[in-house]
């Protein structure tokens, strides 16, 4: 199987190719902004290095947050375009699954994924060492959220990470682990380890808090 998988909701976009279980190219560029005019160059870019062509893609993956709104619009709308083009499925990565994938194994305490909004308060969600959800995602200032985390050992991880240690530089037991940005490649492999849950049209983003941009009120009518 072909799969393709997408992160845009970071602080970058990635692409990545996977045929029969193996990377044929991926790629991650960092940006702040400009997701909208670098992704679908990017995704051709890593779609000729790979030596595929967009019809040959049998599955598409990509994270559906929480994260940089902008960037989630923008990956998810790509992947819906390519989707529809090709008659193929996507499955949805929430961008907190795909972080804790490439953790490996934790020994004990609490995981702490903390995922970068690009405010002071980060998403974050709390999952015990086995990987089980300890609630439900979060949107807190980092001393807030550090005063919800159990005691004892303590793996903190994601591009959000960089908000949330110093609340927690008074605890004794505390390990920055994985990289700060999402695998694209970690992204396809999950769709595919999940294509049972593929669907047509692009998956619904998580969002946790409110977008930074609301409507505007309509205009008052004059007397």
């Amino acid at each position: 199987m072909i799969v393709l998988g997408l992160d845009a909701a970071g602080a970058g976009c990635g692409v990545a190719v996977r045929r029969n279980g193996r990377v044929l190219a991926a790629r991650t560029e960092a940006m702040a902004q400009g997701h909208a005019a670098r992704l679908m160059p990017l995704v051709l870019e890593v779609l000729d290095e790979a030596g595929v062509a967009p019809g040959e893609i049998e599955l598409f993956g990509v994270t559906t947050g929480p994260g940089s709104f902008t960037g989630l619009r923008v990956g998810l709308a790509a992947v819906g375009g390519l989707a529809l083009g090709t008659g193929r499925g996507i499955v949805g990565i929430p961008s907190f699954d795909a972080v804790l994938a490439d953790l490996g194994p934790v020994a004990a305490g609490t995981i702490l994924v903390a995922l970068d909004g690009r405010r002071a308060e980060p998403f974050a969600r709390l999952f015990d060492a086995a990987g089980t959800p300890l609630g439900e995602p979060l949107c807190l200032p980092a001393a807030e959220l550090a005063a919800l985390i159990p005691p004892g050992p303590v793996t903190v991880a994601g591009d959000g990470a960089h908000l949330v240690l110093p609340a927690l530089a008074g605890r004794p037991d505390i390990r920055r682990a994985g990289s700060a940005a999402i695998d694209p490649a970690t992204v396809a492999r999950m769709a595919e380890d999940r294509a049972d849950q593929a669907r047509e049209g692009p998956p619904p983003p998580i969002y946790v808090r409110p977008p930074d941009a609301v409507p505007l009120a309509a205009p008052v009518p004059k007397p």
